[in-house]
């Protein structure tokens, strides 16, 4: 006698069905069923058990004055975004003549760009900066120019320094540094 054969594509396709049912089944049972919405009644406050008469007649006992909580110095009130603090910066006299003078001199291969080299805000004496590059941007690199801190609190602006490795006032920067002269990345 001989047994009936049977193809290998359809023990496939009957296999693949088989285990799609399968599938079908595990997933059906594993997921739980939501619970019931109930509703929570708060309890209800219990009333307050009256004082003997004698205890509601008294006047309270003068309590000591209580100690002074010491000042915590308030957090200054932030009053620009990170994205206003990134145009009023791209605003200034010198990043707008860097950016024009890149893109005239590559004939727009390079840009002006500022990139945010820290997301966290850096705290500097008692004031929360966001912390910004200007940088020359070209599809090969982005060298940096200059780093600036724009205050959330106020309209200050800080320039880092690196060469003497400090935070300087951007009139300083001005005077000493002389930016609206430079032309390149070494300055």
């Amino acid at each position: 006698m001989a047994s009936p054969s049977v193809s290998p594509r359809l023990l496939i396709i009957a296999g693949a069905i088989v285990a799609a049912i399968g599938v079908g089944i595990y997933v059906g049972n594993s997921t739980p069923e939501p619970a019931p919405a109930v509703a929570v009644q708060p309890a209800a406050p219990a009333p307050a058990p009256k004082p003997p008469v004698e205890e509601r007649v008294k006047p309270p006992a003068p309590r000591a004055p209580a100690a002074p909580e010491p000042a915590t110095p308030a957090e200054p009130k932030v009053v620009r975004t990170k994205e206003q603090a990134s145009a009023e910066l791209l605003a200034l006299p010198e990043l707008r003549a860097w950016s024009a003078m890149l893109e005239k001199t590559s004939n727009g291969k390079v840009h002006g760009a500022l990139i945010e080299y820290d997301p966290a805000p850096r705290k500097l004496n008692g004031k929360t900066y966001y912390q910004f590059s200007f940088v020359e941007n070209s599809a090969d690199a982005a060298l940096r120019w200059e780093s600036f801190l724009v205050s959330a609190n106020d309209d200050e602006i800080l320039v880092e320094d690196a060469t003497n490795d400090e935070v300087i006032s951007l009139a300083r920067w001005r005077r000493e540094k002389h930016p609206e002269k430079r032309v390149s990345v070494d300055g």
